[in-house]
């Protein structure tokens, strides 16, 4: 996707594209947003297969009768009178569903216009801006899961059992969700760990090269 997206984006976009040097016209149907619009459907279907998967991850984490080990809700504080993330389960949810009705693909609503000399529209642009949406909402899932997880690691206390790459992330995102047990907003929490997965590089390091290892 990126390098499609870089090859359009450094291209000629007119139509005919006129050639000095080589003293050419050339009709070839430059401006249309065809492969920019497939791209950002490609990516925002994943995207929204990414928060699906980390929504059902954090159902897990939330349902004490299918993990087993932590709490409802990972709640740390009093059952029945604290919710635990129950409120931010129901965001997640909410926001994948949302991500799931975005993702019907733009690139084949071509709708006719300009007298019908445009008779197939790429419709990138539109294509463009839901997949902003949908990165922004799969952004918002994962802050959340990640939020879980901090809780449910403080639960098992478990710190001193994480790898390092693991124990640097869980001590960034504590630096800016402490530990909770009663019931607060958790809007400015949720933004804050966005903001840290969006500015910084939360994937794993490179595997160090491997000698007289042949290729499969």
């Amino acid at each position: 996707m990126r390098k499609v997206l870089l090859n359009e984006l450094n291209s000629v976009s007119d139509n005919p594209v006129i050639s000095l040097s080589e003293e050419e016209v050339l009709h070839g149907g430059n401006f249309h947003g065809d492969y920019v619009s497939l791209e950002m459907d490609k990516l925002k279907i994943v995207c929204t297969r990414l928060s699906m998967l980390a929504e059902r991850q954090l159902n897990f984490l939330f349902n004490n009768r299918l993990n087993k080990i932590l709490p409802p809700f990972i709640n740390l504080g009093t059952l029945g009178l604290n919710l635990g993330m129950q409120a931010m389960q129901f965001t997640a949810t909410s926001t994948t569903a949302e991500n799931q009705t975005l993702s019907n693909p733009m690139y084949v609503h071509s709708i006719p216009n300009n007298n019908d000399n445009q008779d197939i529209v790429s419709m990138g642009t539109n294509s463009a801006l839901i997949c902003k949406r949908v990165i922004n909402n799969t952004r918002q899932v994962v802050a959340i899961q990640i939020i879980a997880v901090l809780q449910a690691i403080d639960y098992l206390n478990i710190e001193d059992k994480l790898s390092p790459f693991t124990k640097n992330i869980y001590k960034m995102a504590r630096s800016i969700v402490p530990k909770f047990v009663e019931d607060t907003p958790k809007y400015e929490e949720i933004a804050a760990i966005e903001k840290l997965i969006l500015e910084t590089e939360l994937c794993l390091p490179k595997p160090a090269k491997t000698k007289n290892v042949k290729s499969l």
